[in-house]
């Protein structure tokens, strides 16, 4: 209530109770109106009663002002609140929805998608994501490996889902393809393959605050993913779990073609008639396994080494043998590795069977044979390792010949 209208209402009730003062106290409440000055203060002092009601209904009039005000301001926030949350809800609901498509959880992102996960979220985001920029124009590479670490970056991501019994939305994983997706990853920054990303919940920057995977993790595939994302997020990946080499319909193909045969195998094995009871056999075996270890096949399958390369020189040539000592192809191991077995079986010749040689002089001209024929091959092997490293090895004689 105004107290302008409280003062009007109290004049007239000062009018109507007071008659014997009726024309003095018109003329007073008239003069009073008039100049709007002396009213006030008249009336509050000669009505000490109205003067405390007016202050008393004041006060409630400013405290519900403040009230409604924090009401509605509190109301405002719950709204915005809950939009956010309402939005940031939906995000991860197309992300689960996205990945559930995916036969291995891996979800593929594009440049629309990378805004409307990455760049458009309020920062903090409910998520992370782990990128795989692949490139298909790349796969017949053999030595980037997208191809398998693709397939291993798959066997994480299914893992993860797997393990944590496909309720868990703070980590998804998706891959981003070179040729539909080159914004992204010029914002990103990428401009080499195989690259692994973590784009955390706080990251602005996609380029400089996201984390980038060591490219020299990649050689334990699937198990170093794990590692990084569980020290990057403080999540827990679990086990891998990687297919069976054979399907159960194929270990029974297997077990049944096993049995069939098994009782005359049996009968050949007891009897002494098979290929085991050949010495002949673990011969040629031994003689494989020394030409296997000397010349260096293991290191080739490891490092899958070409066995030549082309001259860029010249293309119609080929390069066996390359000069420098961080490089081994294939073809050279083997031809080193011929000439040590060379001289392997030349010593267990002499020494297993020219002894059964009754003859003197066939032995000596064996013997002249062998020792020519591993002097030769010592001295390929030796030279070829002085032109390919620049080592050289020098024989030492006894200081009385000098």
């Amino acid at each position: 209530m105004d107290l302008n209208d409280l003062s009007s209402d109290t004049t007239s009730l000062s009018w109507n109770s007071r008659s014997s003062q009726s024309t003095r106290q018109s003329h007073l409440v008239q003069t009073n109106v008039k100049t709007g000055e002396a009213l006030r203060p008249k009336l509050f002092v000669a009505n000490p009663q109205i003067r405390k009601l007016s202050k008393e209904m004041a006060i409630p009039s400013s405290s519900a002002y403040l009230f409604l005000l924090s009401f509605f301001t509190l109301s405002l926030f719950l709204a915005i609140s809950t939009a956010e949350s309402e939005s940031e809800l939906e995000l991860v609901a197309d992300l689960r929805a996205l990945q559930s498509e995916s036969k291995s959880g891996v979800i593929h992102l594009d440049d629309r998608t990378i805004a409307k996960f990455l760049t458009s979220p309020k920062i903090p985001r409910p998520y992370s994501i782990l990128i795989f920029f692949d490139a298909t124009q790349l796969h017949d590479k053999t030595e980037l490996h997208l191809r398998e670490l693709r397939q291993e970056f798959a066997l994480v991501a299914s893992s993860f889902i797997t393990n944590h019994n496909n309720s868990n939305t703070k980590l998804f994983f998706a891959d981003i393809e070179f040729r539909e997706s080159q914004s992204s990853f010029h914002l990103f920054g990428v401009n080499s393959l195989p690259h692994i990303r973590l784009v955390g919940p706080t990251a602005k920057s996609l380029k400089d605050e996201s984390e980038q995977m060591d490219q020299g993790d990649f050689s334990r595939l699937a198990e170093s993913m794990a590692e990084f994302v569980e020290s990057r997020t403080k999540l827990t990946v679990g086990p891998v779990h990687r297919p069976p080499i054979l399907s159960k319909t194929q270990m029974g193909l297997i077990v049944a073609l096993l049995l069939i045969p098994s009782p005359f195998i049996a009968k050949k094995i007891f009897a002494g008639e098979t290929l085991l009871h050949d010495p002949k056999i673990w011969l040629s075996g031994a003689v494989f396994i020394y030409f296997f270890s000397v010349s260096g096949a293991m290191h080739n399958l490891i490092r899958k080494m070409p066995m030549f390369l082309v001259d860029r020189n010249d293309p119609n040539k080929l390069i066996f043998f390359y000069q420098g000592s961080g490089m081994q192809l294939g073809a050279e191991g083997f031809a080193v590795g011929f000439l040590y077995t060379i001289v392997g079986l030349l010593l267990a010749f002499v020494t297993h069977l020219l002894v059964y040689v009754k003859n003197a002089k066939a032995k000596r001209v064996a013997m002249v044979f062998a020792i020519c024929v591993s002097f030769w091959a010592v001295q390929k092997v030796i030279f070829l390792d002085n032109w390919k490293t620049g080592y050289g090895i020098h024989g030492f004689w006894p200081s009385s010949w000098n």
